[in-house]
């Protein structure tokens, strides 16, 4: 059974309702492009789809654009593009941690193997690219290549900095531009781009993509290491797990009495339940999580105020309702 826009955890919200149709024929297009005679492809590429799933990035290009205009073909086309990239990192990004649940469910690799999962990630991508190559516009193409180069530049430079206990939080802040930031700031601007607006408006609405994307993933670090799991829709604690060090620890590195514990426990790569539980516990006590969410409201007012020179109306209010939702939830 599909998962229908109405079951995402973002429908819920006020700023939803404005492209709730729109997103309704982008699930339609996604399941359309991934139609397929061969069971295990037809199974698996819905796998994670079906599941749910926040649609962030797809309702950001339809928001986006309709601050000039309602969203047509191509703006649909374009943000079904985005959700395929980003469900081929989920699926690449799970089979090289060995993570086994994701949204509430085992992970493709953890249900098909890593062979079927790297590729199906492959398949992903280029399903994508088909769709953006259709639309007949060059710059979807050049500036979602450009997003995933940086996306997967932030993932190997993540990997070489596994179990670092000297990183530093601009080393870290430049890493999730890469990851997270980046993807997000350029899907705003395609909406915008794609629906007449200026080019200063489009910078604007990337501006706002980009300090709502850091602010967001700073929350989703912060949630991993401090959250409920069966909210999450996955194990607590996962990046220490994997040798990820992120702002709450990175501050309680610097701040907490009991740091050196922390480096140790960083450098050991044997963190399991019991450290993680220790963890937690050390970077709360020095305020880490406390830390990481005032930088993350940074980021978000940022977000907001760039949304001031853009046309006023619904579209523009659900931005600015996103951005506050991004901050504050609790999955």
């Amino acid at each position: 059974m599909r998962a229908r826009p109405e079951e995402h955890p973002l429908a819920d919200h006020s700023f939803f309702e404005i492209v709730r149709p729109a997103l309704a024929r982008v699930e339609e297009l996604i399941y359309v492009a991934l139609q397929s005679d061969n069971p295990l492809i037809q199974e698996s590429s819905t796998h994670l789809l079906r599941a749910g799933g926040k649609r962030l990035r797809p309702t950001l290009v339809l928001l986006c654009g309709s601050v000039f205009r309602e969203p047509g073909d191509m703006l649909i086309a374009v943000a079904a593009a985005t959700e395929l990239v980003h469900t081929a990192t989920l699926v690449h990004d799970d089979t090289v941690d060995r993570a086994e649940m994701r949204r509430g469910i085992p992970t493709v690799n953890a249900g098909w193997g890593d062979h079927v999962a790297v590729l199906l990630g492959d398949y992903l991508f280029a399903r994508a690219f088909s769709l953006l190559a259709a639309t007949g516009d060059p710059r979807t193409v050049r500036v979602m290549a450009d997003v995933v180069h940086r996306m997967s530049a932030g993932e190997i430079e993540q990997w070489t900095r596994r179990f670092d206990p000297t990183l530093g939080e601009l080393t870290y802040l430049d890493g999730i531009d890469k990851k997270t930031a980046c993807f997000i700031a350029e899907c705003c601007r395609l909406g915008a781009m794609l629906s007449g607006a200026s080019p200063e408006q489009a910078q604007a609405l990337r501006d706002y993509g980009y300090g709502i994307g850091m602010g967001f993933q700073i929350v989703d670090d912060i949630l991993d290491l401090a959250g409920d799991a069966r909210r999450f829709g996955k194990n607590i604690g996962g990046d220490l797990r994997t040798g990820v060090v992120t702002l709450p620890v990175i501050h309680a590195l610097a701040h907490s009495p009991q740091r050196q514990r922390i480096s140790e426990a960083i450098r050991s790569r044997n963190i399991g339940d019991r450290e993680v539980a220790e963890i937690r516990a050390l970077v709360e006590r020095c305020g880490g999580l406390h830390y990481a969410y005032r930088v993350a409201e940074r980021y978000t007012a940022h977000a907001r105020r760039c949304l001031d020179g853009l046309p006023p109306g619904a579209a523009r209010d659900a931005l600015a309702s996103m951005a506050d939702y991004l901050i504050r939830r609790e999955v």
